[in-house]
Order: structure tokens, then sequence, then C-alpha cells
């Protein structure tokens, strides 16, 4: 095996291995708190987020009791929220990702690492940014230039590159950062469905690319199913602003008209050709929900029409609408949001609204408590990251904070896993084990400091993944890829698995098919804390070949040995003593077998 190979395996178990299982600590205004000062919000987004005139981001779950903001993002300018993953564009142009990187939808460099992040990581090669968009599990950004980039699943095109992906999943095949959508240029403003996507040009055209079954792309083409490379919507000169979600996409006219395709109207009729939307004029943005849609006016009322069931369209009812209805106790909006069956509302003075399934399927517009502010008779917390994440497990996470202070002392801290109190603490504790806790599920901690007279602080909060079950007793397949060239065949692969007990084996074995002999390369990276000993030998016909297996500077165990045809290699790696085992960290084998065809 190449030194060099040899060196991005250590890479990437290294960053498999020692990557720190915490998320990005938060602080958050108290659910409790008295009084509210204005919250400062300058945008809103479904899926419950808004940014703060600092640029922080503050993100809460149905029921909005504790809002959460976010750290470690430095000043954001946008964000936006897919499926199972969340983007935020930063103010000097970078953009940021986390969450489920399944189709790569985190815009990672390395094309081979698909895990999730529970904390922000920089999407590769994206600079000069100035909008985002995500579907369901791709996404599109727009730079200063007026070029559109994408990344993430593409098996509808919806990258535009000219490509589709080779599978309903990614494969080698597929890119893993952005790529740029072809011929597309002096784009103002872009927008994502499911899995389509938009731009609107600066000469007022719509363009339109991935999936098309609902008629999407606007082109009037029942029989197009779906298109690699934009195409323009066909009826639509003058657009000023666009939107999508799900499997239809809004547009408003430079005369303040709406114009709505695609699966519309609470998922009633297909429209492959834009058409107006009836009853609505002097509109100046809408904000397209999966199955049902938004329209601000200039008067700042805000309209509703299509699915209702959890009240979304915010006029008293559960009813479905197929023509816009005024939503019911809004003026002075500036600015509105639509996600899967919630809406959201920012008004002049600062004040954010929701309805629908994030407001606990509240028919009317209730007000978010708690963006922002603090009272100065509070205890509060220093700067920096105060709630961190350590020894997370799949049944349990442990929390650890930085003291708070006040002037008469802090008398106790409050710990809440989403809105249930787990624990009551005496004021001098710093750390809690949350235990009892479901493998892969995502939770929400808050940590209140309360003071002798009763004041609580500022919440601060965390969002944490548990880890999956451990697999124990034999090797799991992380990745694979094959490849050929005029003499060889190879085979690349990556395996994982568990030393959970002392005197333990993990084993694993190749044979080659008849008439195929060549090469077997073993290499394996300890977990870190822990010796590890690679074993690898060669069996057939009954003579076995013992092979020798070297450990280089920087800590690999290596094995390699030419194989005869109709002898099988095998490898198995255990604990070096009694000490060596862990049920909670992975040991990784890289295999690379070449195969020499006669």
């Amino acid at each position: 095996m190449k030194r060099s190979l040899l060196l991005f395996f250590c890479g990437l178990l290294l960053l498999m291995l020692l990557l720190p299982f915490r998320a990005s600590a938060a602080e958050t205004a108290s659910a409790k708190a008295a009084g509210s000062s204005k919250s400062g919000v300058t945008r809103i987004d479904a899926g419950g987020q808004a940014l703060t005139e600092d640029g922080s981001v503050w993100q809460w779950s149905p029921g909005f009791r504790t809002p959460v903001k976010l750290q470690g993002l430095g000043s954001a300018a946008a964000t936006s929220v897919g499926t199972r993953h969340n983007l935020v564009l930063q103010s000097d142009g970078t953009v940021w990702a986390w969450g489920s990187n399944y189709e790569r939808q985190l815009g990672l460099c390395d094309p081979t690492d698909g895990s999730d992040r529970s904390t922000p990581v920089q999407v590769c090669n994206l600079s000069s940014m100035v909008a985002i968009a995500s579907g369901a599990i791709h996404n599109v950004a727009l730079k200063s230039d007026g070029t559109v980039w994408a990344w993430g699943d593409n098996l509808w095109g919806q990258l535009g590159d000219g490509r589709y992906s080779s599978s309903d999943g990614w494969s080698p095949s597929d890119n893993a950062g952005p790529v740029q959508v072809k011929d597309l240029r002096s784009a103002v403003a872009i927008a994502a469905g499911i899995d389509h996507s938009l731009a609107l040009k600066s000469d007022g055209t719509v363009w339109a690319w991935g999936r098309n079954v609902y008629g999407q792309l606007g082109i009037g083409n029942r029989d197009i199913d779906k298109s690699n490379i934009p195409i323009q919507v066909q009826g639509l000169s003058s657009v000023v602003a666009i939107s999508a979600n799900g499997y239809h996409n809004l547009a408003v006219e430079s005369d303040g008209t709406v114009w709505q395709w695609g699966f519309t109207t609470g998922g009633e009729m297909y429209r492959f050709t834009p058409e107006q939307v009836k009853g609505l004029q002097s509109v100046r943005s809408v904000a397209a929900g999966y199955d049902h849609n938004l329209a601000l006016k200039s008067d700042g009322t805000v309209w509703a029409w299509g699915g209702n069931s959890s009240g979304q369209l915010g006029d008293g009812t559960t009813t479905r609408r197929f023509y816009p209805a005024p939503v019911k106790g809004l003026g002075s909006v500036e600015a509105i949001a639509a996600g899967g069956e919630d809406s959201l509302a920012l008004s002049s003075d600062g004040t954010v609204w929701s309805w629908g399934w994030f407001a606990i399927n509240a028919t009317t517009p209730i007000q978010v408590q708690g963006i922002g502010g603090s009272a100065s008779d509070t205890p509060q917390w220093p700067k920096g990251d105060v709630l961190t994440v350590t020894d997370a497990t799949s049944t349990g996470v442990r929390l650890n904070w930085q003291p708070a202070s006040d002037d008469t002392g802090v008398d106790k801290y409050l710990v809440y896993r989403d809105d249930t109190l787990l624990a009551t603490l005496n004021g001098d504790a710093n750390s809690y084990a949350a235990e009892g806790l479901s493998p892969k599920t995502y939770y929400r901690f808050t940590v209140v400091a309360v003071d002798a007279d009763n004041h609580e602080s500022l919440n601060q909060g965390v969002i944490v993944a548990t880890t999956a079950v451990p697999i124990s007793g034999s090797f799991q397949l992380s990745d694979s890829k094959t490849y050929s060239d005029d003499r060889h065949a190879y085979r690349v692969s990556l395996y994982y698995g568990y030393l959970s007990s002392p005197n333990q084996v993990l084993s694993g074995s190749w044979t080659f098919p008849k008439g195929e002999h060549g090469k077997v390369n073993v290499s394996m990276l300890s977990p870190s804390g822990k010796n590890y000993d690679l074993i690898m030998e060669a069996s057939g016909d009954g003579h076995p070949l013992p092979i020798t297996t070297d450990k280089l500077p920087d800590g690999i165990e290596h094995s390699a040995a030419d194989i005869p045809e109709g002898y099988t290699a095998s490898w198995s790696v255990k604990g070096h003593s009694d000490q060596d085992y862990s049920p909670t960290k992975k040991v990784f084998v890289y295999v690379t077998i070449q195969s020499d065809r006669r």
C-alpha cells in the first residue's frame, strides 16, 4: 500500500475517531422571564428559526417555550432548513451546515465522509455567497457573481450540473461538494423544493431544474419528468420574488400578482405552467409551505391558501382553502415564512408570530416569546460556549456548564430535556448525566440558573444526538469502491466494529475466485486510548501462511501478502491486553484487494 494512501486512511480514521461529540452551546431567553424587550429579529425561517440584529441564530421546537440561541456560528446572514439538516450563511459569505449527511447534503470536501454532524461544519469551496436554499436533501446557494451552486441528492437532476445520481443514495460517482449549475448567470434569487430547484434572473425570468412529475418545472410538457439543466419557466417575464416547497412554486410579478405551478392548492391540482392566483393584488413577497402558501401584501397583511390540517392558514379554522383569505390578527408584517404545516410572520415591531403545527396547531397567530434580551437582576452566564456535551453514548450524555454569577449567588440549577424538568441541582453543580435516552435520537437540553430571589437566568441550551447502538462481534461494512485497469481489478473497503469485552475477536476474510490471485493489504488504527493487535494469515490446501504485521510510525498496523489462487486471506483484531476493549469506541480496518487476472 502506498504511503499516501495510508496517510489518507490515517486522517480519515482520526477524523472519525477523535471528532468530539458535542452540539453547539446555546443561550436563550427564559419563557418565564418578566417582561420582554424588543427582540431585534431581522429574519425568520420555517422550522422555528430566527436571526437577530447581532447575527445570532435562534431555534425552537414545537410549542416554542424555550428558544435556543445557537453559538459557534459567527455572524449569520441567513438560515435554511432541510428535512434533517440545517444551513447558515455567514456574513463573510461562507456557508455552514449540520445534521444528516447521508446524501452528502453537508457539502464536505471529503467525498467518502457520509457521517452526520451535530455541530456546524463549513461547506466545501464556497465563498462570496449571498443566498441559500435547502430542499429535502439537497441545497442551492447564490454567489455574488450571479452563479448558482448546488450539492446533495441529485437523483432528479436537482443540482443542475448536467448529470443525475447513479442511484437513490450517494455513490462514488456522485459529487460530495458543491457543483456549479450549468449555463446559469445573472441570478438574483434562488429557491428549492423537495427535489427541484429554481432561480430568478435579473431580467425577470425564472429557470427551473430537477423533478417535473407534478409540473414543478413549469415548462408545459407532461412527458419530461426531469431535467438536469435549467429550463425557462413559461409565461413569466417580470418576476420580482420566488418561493418553492414540496412539489410546487410561487412567483410574484412586478405588478403585484401571484402565480403558482406544480402540485398546487393544498395538493389538489397539477399545474404544468404557471397560473395566476385569484384574488391577490399588491403582493410583495410569498412563502410556499409543503401544501399551503402565504402572501404578504404591501399593506402589511398576510393572506393564505391551501392545506390547513394544522391550522397553518391562520384563519381560525382547519378547513382547506382553494383561494387566499386573510390571516387573522396580523398587520404591519415585514416578512413571512412557511414550512411543512406551519407558518411564521415577523412584525414591524420585531416580534415573531407563529401558527399551525409549530404553534401546537394554533389556528390563529401566537407570539413567540423569549427571543433575545435579558434582565439585569438575573444570574448571568459567562461569554463563550457555556454548555457542552461529553460522554455521548446510545443511551445517555453528560451535560457540563460554566457557573453563572449573581450578586446574591446562584441558589440552584434547573435541567430540562425538551420542556420536561429532569433535575434540580445545588448552586455549586456544574454537570449532569442524562440517562435512559433512545439511540440515534436528537434531544434538546436546557440549563437555567436561579438565584436566591428566584430570578431565572437566560437558558443555556444544547441540541445533541445520541449514538447508534454498538454492534459487536463482527465487522460492519462502512464504505466500498471498485475500479480496474488493464491488468488489475481493485476492491477498496472500510470496515468497523466494536471490541466490547475482554478476549473478544473481530474477524474478516477474502477468497479469490477461481482463476484469480492477487495481493491483500489490511491496515488498522487503534481507537484513542486503546491498543489493539492486527493479525493476518492465509490458508489453502491445509497449508497456513502466517503473515507479518508491521506497525508504522504514525500508529497504523499494516499487513500485506500475495495470496495464491484458492487461498483465503483472513484478518482479525483483538485487544493487546484485558484492558484493551470498549463498547463505544469503533475500530476501523481498511482493506485493499488487488486481483491479477490471468
